[in-house]
């Protein structure tokens, strides 16, 4: 048998850089379809224990798409902590050949679990998610500008932009709400999330396309996953607090919202929410407690496959 090979991926928009542990493997190609499948059939002829690639603001995801279509191990990491685990072996020097055998390094020592596969559905949702969530940003941009203007021509156009982006929103969420009905998982896992107070319909789009491994994971791996898991942080007679780091911005931003409407309407994360303000928590921790707690409780409904009811979600979590 032959031996297991780490691949690390360094993704730029026109080109990436291929590097591997045992280095059997060096190359540049194209970030085309072209160059994607040239990549998939060359890995074929290796035992490919894992490929780490970072997130570029995108570049990445065509490629990482294409891998894992092929059911190669994909994951796609954090530029910080990769940057920090070159440091501490001593590689300061930057270039994308570098930093490709920096991620195949990492990928041998850390081996950091795999993307669960993602399904053409999956990712279809996600674009139309990430649409909604980009022009929702502009909106709110153009709100806080109009608040500025006082120049009745400038203030018509951004009135006019505003509606604009009102209508692309309205057909977006038709769109996502049509793509959840057409599948049945989609729809049993919206209507399982919903029945929870405080989830609308944007936070359960955005759970069910960004964050596919809800109900398959443990509370802690789910909780790390979002980025919500507190990390100690004391050494000798120093007693650091403990705070959240990483995870996947989009479905933390998500969970925020959605944690600040349970504080009022969910009467297992408002209970939570009043016990930790009388210990005089500050608002960053209760909110933060609140999102996790959601977070935990909307996991067990998944994979238990049961709606809310109040005495259930305290019992399970």
């Amino acid at each position: 048998m032959s031996e297991p090979v780490y691949v690390g991926i360094d993704v730029a928009k026109e080109t990436f850089h291929v590097a591997t542990c045992p280095d059997v493997l060096k190359t540049q190609l194209p970030n085309t379809r072209k160059g994607h499948r040239q990549l998939s059939q060359s890995l074929k002829n290796h035992t490919i224990a894992l490929i780490v690639l970072e997130a570029t603001g995108g570049y990445e995801r065509p490629l990482t798409a294409e891998l894992l279509s092929d059911s190669l191990p994909v994951v796609v990491v954090n530029p910080r902590q990769v940057r920090d685990f070159a440091k501490g072996m001593g590689q300061w020097a930057k270039t994308d050949p570098i930093d490709a055998q920096v991620l195949a390094k990492f990928a041998q020592i850390v081996k950091p679990a795999p993307k669960t596969h993602s399904t053409p559905q999956t990712a279809e949702l996600s674009e139309l998610v990430r649409r909604r969530r980009q022009l929702n940003d502009l909106r709110t941009q153009e709100s806080n500008r109009l608040l500025m203007i006082h120049h009745p021509k400038v203030k018509k156009s951004i009135q006019k932009m505003i509606k604009t982006l009102n209508f692309q929103i309205d057909e977006i969420d038709r769109l996502i709400r049509e793509h959840i009905d057409s599948d049945a998982n989609f729809k049993n896992k919206d209507r399982i999330l919903r029945s929870t107070p405080g989830v609308g319909p944007q936070t359960s789009a955005m759970l069910i396309a960004n964050l596919p491994e809800l109900g398959k994971l443990n509370r802690q791996e789910i909780a790390a996953l979002a980025g919500l898991a507190p990390w100690d942080r004391s050494s000798g007679k120093s007693d650091g607090k403990a705070h959240i780091w990483g995870g996947r911005k989009d479905v933390r931003s998500v969970l925020y919202m959605a944690a600040f409407t349970a504080c009022r309407f969910n009467p297992v994360i408002r209970a939570l929410a009043e016990r930790l303000k009388q210990k005089g928590k500050a608002y960053k921790v209760v909110i933060t407690a609140c999102m996790r707690k959601l977070l935990i409780i909307l996991n067990t409904m998944v994979r238990d496959q049961t709606l809310w009811t109040p005495e259930k979600s305290v019992k399970n979590t």
